[in-house]
């Protein structure tokens, strides 16, 4: 599949406006009028009218993009097979967590990756008041809070 960014020169996150004139000028430049009929000049015109025909339609656009994201990933991960060798699997694995490295399985461990401590469950209520809560819980906000709200005492 052709990378019509590529195609006109453009980066993916480019505005219309810098699409539209990207598409002027190389559409100038490749024109087979202005080129006396040469085929090379007329396959890269059509090239670029194909690219601006998909870039300039919003909804064609992000199909696109989500196209050329598929198919990159799908490359990224057989790189990853073939340079693995007998460790493919292991290697496709690696590919598609580095591709989404949330793993709703390991959301503990994303936690505590995170916050730097434990989630408290429901078993864990009683534990957060004891002497251990300061060392477990490195982002205790509690005095920030009461100096800003103040404590509230019934």
């Amino acid at each position: 599949m052709a990378n019509y960014y590529e195609c006109l020169g453009v980066a993916r996150d480019a505005a219309a406006s810098e699409i539209r004139q990207a598409y002027r000028k190389l559409a100038k430049r490749y024109h087979p009028d202005v080129n006396g009929g040469d085929p090379q000049a007329a396959a890269r015109f059509k090239d670029v009218v194909e690219a601006y025909e998909t870039l300039s339609d919003e909804g064609k656009r992000a199909a696109y993009d989500e196209k050329l994201a598929r198919e990159s990933f799908a490359s990224r991960e057989q790189a990853g097979n073939e340079k693995a060798g007998a460790n493919g699997r292991q290697a496709a694995g690696n590919a598609a967590a580095q591709a989404n490295p949330f793993d709703p399985g390991r959301v503990k461990e994303h936690f505590e990756q995170f916050f730097g401590m434990p989630p408290k469950g429901k078993g864990d209520a009683g534990k957060a008041g004891g002497s251990n809560a300061k060392s477990r819980n490195p982002l205790d906000t509690t005095d920030i809070f009461n100096h800003y709200f103040g404590k509230r005492s019934k």
